[in-house]
């Protein structure tokens, strides 16, 4: 007989497996191959068909709609041969999901996505993959700003030690595998506390010194919050009795020492928690725009302190407190 007429064998196929979507290259090898030959997996025809010699056929599997074994069947001629259950379509392989990720300092009760310049912070993802173990999926994580230490699903993201705030930044992680690969972003809110809280401070105290600008002004970066509403009241109240009772002749306001606690314990000068608490020496000379006796007019030298609150990624103020060293005026900041 001449070898043109024995039907084709087909030996093995490799890979024995792959997705049911399909397009898994293979390797069929086996006997009586020849060009023009076709080839079906589960009944269904291959594709990219290449016939590499008698005993090779290189091809892509078909898509099927369910997973479990299917036959091989090569046929050359009308001849046919098959390889029974050689090939097993499984589950499609599944991108990994990142489910969240958090951000979050050391600090006690520092809020989540906060970072001051030089902080180094926790950064977690959440990542399921419902095929693939944690520990064998790929994380590359990113930022604007800043460096990362570690590797996994928690890492330690470092801010930079300078940079203009306050500002976001955006942490971006990829995590991937043989199936594809999945991308989220979380914010963090860098500042520089201490300057920044410094600023609203002093810029207050400032504005203060200025008789010509109103109470409504003055109070401006007070939080507007129900924790900081009465002492807000309170000191526009303050400052619009001192409008009516004095013109600021002259004044020095000092730089600004923060502490930055988070709510953690009240600030120093009163039974007041503050996320931050500022204390700034100031002195003020006056003289009186009315005949009111409740104005005395003179120097009020002293130290105030102020109370900051960190809102909606802002730092806002909250209260102020005067104490005066010596000779003190009513009617100034309380």
């Amino acid at each position: 007989m001449h070898p043109g007429d024995n039907p084709p064998a087909v030996f093995a196929i490799v890979p024995p497996n792959g997705p049911v979507s399909g397009g898994t290259p293979v390797q069929i090898s086996g006997n009586n191959f020849a060009a023009g030959a076709e080839v079906t997996i589960g009944g269904v025809p291959a594709t990219d068909v290449i016939v590499n010699s008698a005993t090779s056929i290189s091809a892509k599997t078909p898509a099927r709609p369910s997973t479990g074994p299917a036959d091989v069947t090569v046929t050359v001629a009308g001849k046919v041969g098959t390889l029974a259950a050689a090939f097993t379509y499984q589950p499609d392989p599944i991108a990994p999901v990142i489910d969240g990720i958090t951000a979050r300092g050391s600090r006690p009760n520092e809020p989540a996505g906060f970072a001051d310049i030089g902080e180094a912070i926790v950064v977690t993802a959440t990542v399921t993959d419902a095929d693939t173990p944690i520990e064998q999926l790929q994380f590359q994580w990113t930022a604007d700003l800043g460096t990362f230490s570690g590797s996994g699903a928690s890492v330690t993201w470092r801010a930079p030690a300078d940079a203009p705030t306050p500002r976001a930044v955006t942490l971006t992680l990829t995590v991937a595998d043989n199936a594809g690969s999945a991308k989220s972003t979380t914010t963090v809110s860098l500042h520089n506390s201490v300057k920044e809280v410094g600023d609203l401070s002093r810029e207050f105290l400032l504005d203060f010194s200025d008789s010509s600008k109103p109470a409504a002004f003055v109070v401006r970066n007070f939080s507007k919050s129900l924790r900081c509403e009465a002492e807000r009241d309170a000191e526009f109240t303050q400052i619009d009795d001192n409008r009516r009772l004095y013109k600021i002749t002259s004044s020095s306001v000092g730089p600004a020492t923060v502490n930055v606690q988070f709510a953690s314990r009240p600030c120093t000068y009163e039974p007041r928690n503050g996320d931050a608490c500022a204390t700034i020496p100031a002195t003020w000379n006056s003289v009186c725009v009315t005949s009111d006796p409740a104005c005395v007019a003179g120097k009020a030298d002293g130290v105030d302190f102020v109370t900051a609150v960190y809102e909606q990624s802002e730092w806002k103020l909250c209260a102020s407190y005067f104490q005066g060293i010596g000779a003190t005026l009513r009617g100034f900041i309380r």
